[in-house]
């Protein structure tokens, strides 16, 4: 029986997996969900934000996505291999305000035009290490656009029901206004 060479296959296998890793873009992203929220480590910080609709949305759902941003350039840091970035998605049923909260390198995280944002300036929130913040409510409002509602207060009542391993003490992000963050295409 000839000897048939396996490399072949094996080639032919690698080049769509190549293909895939060089076309997707945006692979690595050093944010990780804390579904029942989490304490920062000494590097780190813990951003908590909510998620919710109060008006009619025609869409399905409504995702909220922060970007890690430089305030000394103002740009979204970053490139194709590695954007950090939180990513939080619910229903866009009328409802109660989901909460999120995310493990994130240390720096500043911008809300802006690519996520249904009011157009013009951009929010860059704050997270320090070591620190949890809480950044706000993102609420589609009967007026058919976002609002953010920055009410501590609030937060709190909610907080040990929606993220009950939140138990450091959590303050208000410091906010800066930014220039819009401006996406990136990934191309070979």
């Amino acid at each position: 029986m000839p000897f048939k060479d396996p490399m072949p296959s094996f080639r032919y296998l690698l080049s769509p997996l190549a293909a895939c890793v060089l076309l997707s873009g945006c692979l690595m992203n050093s944010t990780r969900a804390l579904p029942t929220g989490g304490a920062p480590n000494f590097w780190r910080a813990v951003v908590v934000y909510g998620i919710g609709v109060e008006g009619n949305r025609e869409a399905q759902g409504l995702s909220v996505h922060l970007e890690q941003y430089s305030l000394a350039d103002q740009a979204i840091t970053g490139g194709c291999l590695f954007y950090n970035r939180t990513e939080a998605s619910i229903l866009s049923a009328p409802g109660q305000v989901q909460y999120v909260a995310f493990d994130v390198p240390a720096g500043s995280y911008a809300y802006g035009r690519i996520n249904d944002a009011p157009p013009g300036k951009a929010t860059a929130f704050i997270a320090p290490a070591g620190h949890t913040v809480y950044l706000g409510d993102f609420i589609y409002n009967r007026e058919k656009r976002m609002e953010l509602r920055r009410d501590l207060k609030t937060f709190e009542q909610a907080r040990k029901q929606a993220l009950p391993d939140l138990k450091d003490e959590i303050t208000l992000a410091e906010t800066q206004t930014v220039a819009q963050p401006r996406p990136f295409l990934c191309a070979p």
